[in-house]
């Protein structure tokens, strides 16, 4: 057999890149495939933590509440959030990118239950207030009961009070009884003649009952009985006392030596010779400090 040596070595050559490029084929292949399958696992994960950051912001939106310093936390956690799901969305992330920004959100995710844990608290914190109030509320509401039904009961006295507390501080005040004026015309040893015309009165007189009151301190007491006539005016001015910024001009002046007792009273107001009195409505008016005590009328014809 005659064997030509160039032949052969083509041959060889021939053979030896056919198995070459079989192998590079397929080893092309193989890296294909498993790039394929890295590019659609990143994207996989890429996609998930898009999903997952997006939830965490929407979990964000849906709290609400009252606090100033809480809601400046939310949008400082929801700002870090919004920050790395633009980032994941812009970016070619790889494996490692990936797993830097799962490593991120883990924090985020830590701080997140650390700020909603405060809100759960907070929630609770005011509906306990909540409670606390409308007991509060139902409390006033039987206070201001017992209020109208005192109010009820005390509607004889001269002035009746609008709320409890004022009721309360006006039981520390002196109260009068039987408060009575009339014109005078003459005055015997044995009585005083009243008369309803103004011609031919020239005193007032007046008398009432200073009731005892267990809230009110004994001691040293002024009393100041003020006379208004038709138009207003003081009659008999005695003087004028000041308590703070108010004054009150009056008539008479009685000093009481208060024991806790019932006191009867009385006093004559002589009428000024230049202003005698004359047809009309006078008012008669008790007061100890600023406080008056009592009120009453004496029609003149």
């Amino acid at each position: 057999m005659i064997v030509i040596p160039h032949t052969y070595n083509y041959r060889l050559i021939i053979g030896s890149l056919v198995v070459a490029f079989v192998v590079l084929g397929s080893y092309s292949y193989i890296n294909y495939d498993k790039l394929e399958d890295y590019t659609s696992y990143v994207a996989q994960e890429k996609k998930l933590l898009e999903n997952e950051l997006s939830e965490m912001i929407t979990r964000y939106d849906k709290v609400q509440v009252d606090s100033e310093s809480l809601n400046i936390k939310l949008e400082q956690s929801k700002f870090k959030i919004e920050r790395i799901l633009d980032s994941v969305k812009t970016l070619q992330p790889s494996t490692a990118l990936l797993d830097l920004y799962r490593s991120k959100i883990k924090l985020l995710q830590k701080e997140k239950e650390e700020v909603l844990s405060l809100v759960s608290k907070l929630k609770k914190e005011n509906e306990q207030l909540a409670l606390k109030a409308n007991k509060v509320e139902q409390d006033l509401v039987g206070v201001k009961s017992i209020s109208s039904a005192l109010k009820v009961k005390n509607k004889g006295l001269a002035s009746v009070n609008n709320t409890l507390s004022k009721k309360i501080e006006d039981a520390s005040h002196l109260k009068i009884e039987a408060l009575n004026a009339e014109a005078v015309k003459r005055i015997t040893k044995k009585r005083i003649v009243s008369t309803s015309k103004s011609h031919k009165a020239n005193k007032l007189h007046v008398e009432f009952t200073v009731s005892k009151n267990k809230f009110v301190e004994e001691g040293e007491k002024d009393i100041y009985i003020q006379i208004l006539n038709p138009n207003n005016n003081v009659i008999a001015d005695e003087g004028v006392v000041s308590f703070g910024k108010q004054s009150l001009i009056y008539s008479k002046k009685i000093k009481l030596d208060y024991k806790n007792e019932d006191v009867d009273l009385d006093a004559i107001i002589i009428t000024d010779v230049d202003q005698p009195l004359t047809q009309g409505i006078y008012f008669v008016n008790i007061f100890c400090d600023n406080t008056r005590l009592g009120t009453t009328s004496i029609t003149l014809q």
